[in-house]
C-alpha cells in the first residue's frame, strides 16, 4: 500500500510553501520511494530541455528518502552520481524512483532514476548517505507534515496515504 511521505513548506523539491519549489509529493510502497514531476519552461536549462540540476534535485531526494524509510532515520548526501542518459523534454509527465541498494553502516546506498510512462528513462543516479542520528531525525520531523498535519515518521510509515484506496 502507497503511504505519502512528509514534506517541509519551504523545501525546494516538495515544499508547498516555496513558490520557486518543484512542489512534488513523495510515496513509499515496499520500501521503493517514488513522485510524479511534470516539468515546465522554468525547470529549462536550454530551451525546452529541463536543466540537469533539477533532474539532481529530485533524484537526490528520492534516493535519500529510500533508505530514510527502511531504516526509520534521515540522511543526508555523501555523494550523488547523475548519468544523463536523454534531454528531458518540458510538459512530459515523469516518475522518479529511488530504492536503497546497500546499508555499509556509516553510510548508506540508493539509486534512482527518472522515467517516462513509456519507459523511457532519461537520468539514473546513484547516491551515498550519511545517516543523522536519532535526536537530528527528531529535530527534522518536528517541522515536516502530511497534509498539514504534523505526524512521526513511524505514524507516516504505518497508515495508508490519504489519496490511497484501503
Amino acid at each position: 500500500m502507497q503511504r505519502r511521505l512528509p514534506n517541509s513548506a519551504g523545501c525546494f523539491v516538495c515544499g508547498s510553501a516555496n513558490p520557486r519549489g518543484l512542489g512534488v509529493r513523495f510515496e513509499v510502497e515496499n520500501g521503493v520511494v517514488t513522485t510524479r514531476f511534470v516539468p515546465h519552461r522554468d525547470h529549462c536549462g536550454y530551451n525546452d530541455r529541463v536543466h540537469g540540476g533539477v533532474m539532481a534535485a529530485l533524484l537526490d531526494e528520492v534516493m535519500g528518502w529510500a533508505p530514510s524509510v527502511i531504516k526509520r532515520r534521515f540522511c543526508v548526501a555523501a555523494e550523488i552520481i547523475i548519468r544523463y542518459l536523454k534531454p528531458l523534454p518540458i510538459g512530459l509527465p515523469v516518475t522518479v524512483r529511488g530504492e536503497m541498494t546497500a546499508d555499509r553502516g556509516r553510510l548508506w546506498e540508493a539509486r534512482g532514476e527518472i522515467a517516462d510512462e513509456a519507459g523511457t528513462v532519461y537520468a539514473r543516479g546513484t547516491g551515498k548517505y550519511h545517516p543523522l542520528s536519532d535526536a537530528e531525525t527528531q529535530a527534522v520531523m518536528e517541522y515536516l507534515a502530511v497534509d498539514g498535519k504534523t505526524v512521526t515518521l513511524e505514524e507516516t510509515l504505518a497508515a495508508p496515504s490519504p489519496d490511497s484506496e484501503s
